[in-house]
C-alpha cells in the first residue's frame, strides 16, 4: 500500500507539473506612452553580467559592487535582445515592466502594440497606428516562459534534412549506452558468481524499460530485472546486491560526468540562479563522488561509522550498502570496469541530448553547455518525484538553456529525449516480453539426453544432473 501510494503521488506530481508548466500567473496588460517609445530609457534588457542568487550572496560577503541588473536598449534592438534575455518597457507610472516579446515582435522588430477598446478588450494594432496610450502584454510567472504557439512554431519550422539524421543519431548513441548498461550489469553479476548470457540480459533490460515508461525513475526497470534474475538463479541476496552496487556506480558515474563538463559551463551558470547553484555544489559533488568510490573499493573503512548514522532506517540502508560493497572486496577489477561503463553510459545520455539540440537547429548554445545541462537534468530526474522524469527534464533544460536557446527550443530539447528513450527504445520491450522464450523453461536438447545417459551409465547422479538454465 505504501509503495502504491508513493507511485500515485509521483504520478500526481508529474501531472501537476504538466498542467502548470504553461500556466501563467499574473500577466495582463500595462499602459505605455506611445510617443515615448523612441526616447532613451523606454526599454531595458536583463544584464547578462548581473549574477544570480549565489553570485549576489558572494558579492555582498566580499563587499564587491554589483553591476546594474538591467541595461538600456533602443526600440530598434529590443526584439533582438529578447532572443536571449528578458526585456522591459517603461509604463505610464515610470516603472519598468517585463513584457512578452512574442506578442509584439515580428520580422521588422517591435511591430505590434495593443489598443484598448470601449468594452475593456485589447486589440493588436501596428506600432505606426498606435494610440497615444498603447498597451503591452506583460510576462507573468511561468515555469516555462513560452506559449504553445511558440512550441508549435518551432515544430512546424523543423527541417527534415536536419532533424531526421540527428534524431536517428540520438537513438543510436542512446542505444549504445543501453548496451553499456547491460554489459555493466553482466560484469557485476559475474562478480557474484552468476553467469547469464548477454542476449538474455539485453532482452530482460528492454522489458524492464518497457515497464519503466510510466514508473518513477528506474523503478520499473530495476523491479523487473530483480524479479527475472531471482526467478532464474534462485539467488536473491546476490541479485539484490548487484542492483544496490549498480545504483551507487550509476550515481558516481553521473557526478563524474557533471564534474567533467562543469568547467565549460560558465556562460549558462553566470547570471543564472539555478546554474550558479549547481556550480556552487562542486565541492559537495566531488566529496560525494570520492566517498562513493571509496565505499565501493574499501567498504571496511566505513563499517565502524555506522553507529554515527542518524536514524534506524538510514543506518539500515548504509549497512546494506556496505554489505553489498563488501561482496566485491576481492573483485575490485569488476567494480572498476563497471564504473568505467557507468561513466560511458552517462556520457551517451548527454550526447543524445546534444543530438536533440542539433536536430532542432539550436543556435547561441555551445556543445559543452548542452552536455553540462544534460548531466544536471539526468540528476534532476534521478531525485525528483516524477514518472519517467517527465516535466523535470523539460524544466531543467529551460532553466539552464532557456536564456540562450529560447524557452520553447530548450523545452523541446528535453521533451525530445522522452520520445527517443520511451518510444523506439522502450516500447519494443513489450514485444520482447510477448515473443521471447522463457529461459527457465528451455527445451530439452539431444545433448542434454546424451549427458543424462552417460551420467546414468557411469553411476550415481553427479553435478551434471543438477545444472539448470541459470548457468546456460
Amino acid at each position: 500500500m505504501k509503495r502504491a501510494l508513493g507511485l500515485a503521488a509521483k504520478l500526481a506530481v508529474t501531472l501537476g507539473i504538466f498542467l502548470a508548466i504553461f500556466i501563467e500567473f499574473g500577466g495582463g496588460y500595462v499602459p505605455v506612452e506611445a510617443s515615448g517609445l523612441l526616447t532613451p530609457g523606454a526599454f531595458e534588457t536583463a544584464n547578462p553580467a548581473f549574477p544570480g542568487i549565489v553570485g549576489r550572496v558572494w558579492a555582498r560577503l566580499a563587499r564587491r559592487p554589483l553591476p546594474l541588473p538591467r541595461l538600456p536598449v533602443t526600440l530598434e534592438h529590443v526584439c533582438w535582445a529578447a532572443a536571449e534575455h528578458a526585456v522591459y518597457v517603461r509604463d505610464t507610472t515610470g516603472r519598468m515592466r517585463r513584457f512578452k516579446p512574442l506578442r509584439h515582435c515580428g520580422e521588422g522588430g517591435l511591430t505590434t502594440v495593443y489598443a484598448r477598446a470601449g468594452d475593456g478588450s485589447f486589440t493588436p494594432v501596428p506600432l505606426a497606428q498606435a494610440p497615444p496610450t498603447a498597451y503591452f502584454r506583460l510576462q507573468g510567472f511561468q515555469l516555462v516562459p513560452a506559449e504553445l504557439s511558440e512550441l508549435w512554431a518551432e515544430v512546424h519550422g523543423l527541417r527534415p534534412g536536419v532533424f531526421i539524421p540527428w534524431f536517428l543519431a540520438a537513438i543510436a548513441v542512446k542505444l549504445l549506452g543501453i548496451f553499456a548498461n547491460v554489459l555493466r550489469w553482466q560484469v557485476l553479476l559475474r562478480g557474484q558468481g552468476i553467469e547469464l548470457g548477454f542476449r538474455y540480459l539485453t532482452s530482460t533490460y528492454f522489458v524492464g524499460r518497457y515497464f519503466g515508461i510510466v514508473t518513477p525513475s528506474t523503478m520499473g526497470l530495476d523491479a523487473w530485472r530483480l524479479y527475472e534474475t531471482i526467478r532464474l538463479t534462485r539467488r536473491p541476496v546476490e541479485c539484490t546486491t548487484v542492483l544496490v552496487v549498480e545504483r551507487v556506480l550509476g550515481l558516481v558515474g553521473l557526478f563524474t560526468v557533471i564534474l567533467i563538463f562543469m568547467p565549460f559551463a560558465g556562460r549558462i551558470t553566470h547570471g543564472q540562479s539555478f546554474g550558479e547553484l549547481v556550480a556552487a555544489m562542486k565541492v559537495p559533488i566531488v566529496a560525494t563522488t570520492v566517498f562513493g568510490v571509496l565505499i565501493l573499493l574499501q567498504p571496511a573503512w566505513f563499517r565502524g561509522l555506522l553507529r554515527l548514522v542518524p536514524g534506524a532506517r538510514a543506518r539500515r540502508f548504509a549497512a546494506r550498502l556496505i554489505d553489498a560493497a563488501t561482496a566485491y572486496a576481492n573483485r575490485r577489477t569488476h567494480l572498476l570496469f563497471a564504473l568505467a561503463l557507468a561513466v560511458f553510459g552517462q556520457l551517451t545520455t548527454t550526447l543524445m541530448y546534444f543530438a536533440n539540440a542539433m536536430s532542432l537547429s539550436t543556435l547561441n548554445v555551445r556543445a559543452n553547455e548542452v552536455l553540462f545541462a544534460s548531466a544536471v537534468m539526468t540528476f534532476g530526474t534521478f531525485v525528483a518525484p516524477s514518472a519517467s522524469g517527465e516535466g523535470v527534464r523539460e524544466l531543467v533544460f529551460v532553466w539552464l538553456l532557456g536564456s540562450k536557446a529560447g524557452a520553447a527550443k530548450a523545452f523541446l530539447i528535453g521533451n525530445l529525449g522522452f520520445w527517443v528513450e520511451k518510444v523506439p527504445l522502450s516500447v519494443p520491450g513489450g514485444l520482447v516480453l510477448l515473443f521471447r522464450r522463457d529461459p527457465a523453461l528451455r527445451p530439452v536438447t539431444r545433448a542434454d539426453l546424451e549427458e543424462v545417459r552417460r551420467a546414468a551409465e557411469s553411476g550415481p547422479p553427479g553435478p551434471a544432473l543438477t545444472r539448470g538454465g541459470a548457468s546456460s
